[in-house]
């Protein structure tokens, strides 16, 4: 129960948590991700006059859990569907890039997949001449952070200059809100997929897998705390696995307990705050 007391020197000493770049490389310390090797052109005008990058993307093998499998699937099915579009949204953390990049890979050998950042897409005022390849799978990412209007602009330079490719919209769940105010582009919708949080089991492999497996004594209710305090959250859990195990390994006589796991997520928090 004192071990989280023990170690309070060992936060002092690393970067703040609120650094995305920070909490990405402990996520992979934690999870082998592999995602898609792509080569891109800076600065390229897609075809379908958005500016973005197109992604020449090299088959790979990227972990996925059972919600993310699922929506993978579903959105692979939209994706061959001429002049659909698919809507993936999940909360933050889940996973969504990662299923989005999973189904990129999927797609490489059936499909024309051009990959776009809705933060970095604008929509061309004069559309050049589009020719499509087969067939043609526009996904767009982080589209809860796009505008109204912002979303149903993309979608028709799209589709005025690829009437049959497939667009899939991914993002958190104020996507929908979004969608729900373009009546027209919400009448287009072939298909939803959530991505949903973990389950239990889920959470306590990945405890195993990261914290006992690799020689780090804790108490059999930690897992359950972690996804408690996680509430599945995929990014959440890792984060919690992660400081755990630099406490742990601080102390290697001591197992981690539930309550040091409660302390490590008052210390995130208020790190975050």
């Amino acid at each position: 129960m004192v071990l989280f007391r023990e170690s309070q020197q060992i936060f002092a000493g690393l970067p703040n948590v609120g650094d995305r770049g920070v909490m990405n490389r402990t996520k992979t310390l934690m999870y082998s991700d592999s995602q898609a090797s792509c080569s891109v052109s800076p600065g390229f005008t897609s075809r379908l006059g958005v500016v973005g990058a197109e992604r020449k993307t090299e088959p790979t093998t990227i972990q996925l859990f059972h919600s993310q499998r699922a929506a993978v699937a579903r959105l692979q099915y939209a994706a061959l569907q001429e002049s659909s579009l698919a809507v993936l949204c999940g909360p933050g953390g889940s996973g969504v890039s990662t299923v989005m990049s999973a189904l990129v890979t999927r797609l490489h050998e059936a499909s024309h997949v051009v990959q776009i950042d809705v933060r970095q897409a604008e929509v061309s005022s004069q559309v050049a001449a589009c020719k499509s390849a087969g067939n043609v799978v526009v996904t767009v990412d982080n589209c809860h952070l796009a505008t109204v209007g912002m979303l149903g602009a993309v979608f028709e330079a799209i589709w005025m200059q690829s009437p049959r490719a497939s667009v899939i919209l991914g993002g958190r769940g104020r996507l929908m809100t979004v969608l729900s105010r373009d009546r027209g582009l919400v009448d287009k919708v072939l298909l939803r997929s959530v991505i949903h949080p973990l389950s239990v089991s889920e959470t306590r492999s990945i405890v195993e897998t990261h914290l006992t497996a690799n020689g780090y004594a804790c108490s059999e209710s930690v897992w359950l705390v972690i996804h408690q305090i996680a509430a599945g959250i995929l990014e959440d859990v890792f984060r919690l696995v992660a400081m755990a195990r630099v406490v742990a390994g601080s102390q290697p006589n001591k197992a981690i307990q539930a309550d040091d796991i409660e302390q490590i997520h008052e210390r995130l928090h208020a790190a975050a705050a």
